[in-house]
């Protein structure tokens, strides 16, 4: 059995097996009859779509939770600025209304916020908001040290493309499976009490 396969979908699965083997015995015997076999096809379709979401569910979640690894907020200790006694301890959202990790340094037994988010969505938000800052900043430098300035900033234009791109993507298709998944979960539900009253009828 597909090991993407949540509670509700193992029943449905096990119960659509079950119907089968049932009926492959009623065809043996040349008791089974159509409406035995509509369910029966009925049956090997829910096993085979269930399949198919199960693996597509798990490969989407996988992508959330990657893309969530993908900010490192690197954090530092503001007293020692060392990163090496940090213990997270918790989150927080900042005056931005980003999210952003707690820690507690045990070398100066001090609990800080960091000033960056933890997330995808919000580093967005972090980096529209001072890419203007940047750019107003280069013009007061001395003009030996606007260059890699103004490279920085393409930089950190060019990852926010790439960031929204992935973001927006992978939104889409989590909101998607979300959408699907609760379809399946209705036509689970109809397709159990179906089949429970067709296991009825083919009992002696």
């Amino acid at each position: 059995m597909n090991n993407n396969l949540q509670a509700n979908e193992r029943e449905i699965v096990k119960l659509a097996k079950f119907f089968n083997k049932k009926a492959q015995q009623l065809i043996q015997e040349g008791k089974l009859t159509d409406d035995h076999k509509k369910v029966s096809d009925s049956c090997e379709k829910l096993i085979a779509q269930l399949s198919i979401h199960a693996d597509n569910r798990a490969e989407v979640t996988k992508k959330k939770e990657t893309l969530k690894q993908l900010i490192k907020d690197n954090a530092q200790c503001p007293q020692c600025h060392k990163s090496t006694h940090l213990k997270l301890t918790g989150t927080d959202k900042n005056e931005k209304g980003w999210k952003c990790n707690r820690y507690r340094c045990r070398h100066c037994n001090i609990q800080f916020t960091w000033n960056r988010p933890n997330n995808p969505h919000d580093m967005i938000g972090f980096i529209e908001y001072y890419i203007p800052m940047l750019e107003t900043s280069v013009e007061k430098e001395t003009s030996d040290k606007q260059p890699a300035m103004k490279e920085m900033i393409t930089q950190m234009q060019d990852s926010l493309t790439q960031l929204k791109t992935v973001v927006t993507e992978t939104d889409r298709e989590f909101n998607e499976m979300e959408t699907r998944d609760k379809e399946m979960t209705a036509l689970i539900s109809e397709f159990r009490k179906h089949l429970l009253i067709e296991k009825i009828k083919m009992e002696p």
